[in-house]
């Protein structure tokens, strides 16, 4: 990939500020800031690697003007009542779940937490627990079967009786 120039770059900013106002988005508070991104632009051996770290600046501070105040896991943004996170999942390489797992947190009368681990929901830490060491444990378990099987067959397809 061919690196711009801080030339480059800040006519880019430049004339995204200005486009910028022509929609009426302008405003002291946008030529300052397009005024410091510049300015950080212009200063830096590495306009692109700048512009990243701005981005991913920016990026972090809207996760966290949004994050969730109630369930540091909560994936959910702006005012809501019901709280969740779906997805934590290993997929298979028919790019489907094998395993997923979550949390849901409702509102209202039957208001309750629950984390979930495929279709089995857990309302408390213990029980999450247990069953979360059963699956480390059937893991092992399947490491070991895996090292037997293939060990076997290996042992098969280069004639060992073993």
């Amino acid at each position: 990939m061919t690196s711009l120039s801080a030339a480059h770059v800040i006519a880019q900013l430049e004339a995204d500020h200005v486009a910028a106002g022509a929609i009426g988005l302008g405003s002291p508070a946008l030529d300052a800031f397009y005024g410091g991104v510049i300015d950080v632009v212009a200063g830096s051996p590495d306009p692109i690697a700048a512009i990243s770290a701005i981005a991913e600046l920016i990026s972090c501070e809207r996760r966290e003007q949004h994050a969730c105040p109630s369930y540091r896991d909560c994936t959910e943004t702006g005012p809501h009542f019901d709280h969740c996170r779906h997805n934590l999942e290993v997929t298979g390489s028919n790019g489907r779940p094998v395993l997923e797992c979550g949390m849901v947190a409702n509102s209202g009368e039957n208001m309750r937490s629950i984390v979930y681990i495929r279709d089995e929901e857990f309302t408390d830490v213990v029980s999450v627990r247990a069953k979360t060491t059963e699956l480390r444990n059937l893991l092992h378990q399947d490491d070991e079967m895996a090292d037997r099987v293939f060990a076997d067959g290996h042992d098969r397809l280069h004639g060992s009786t073993g």
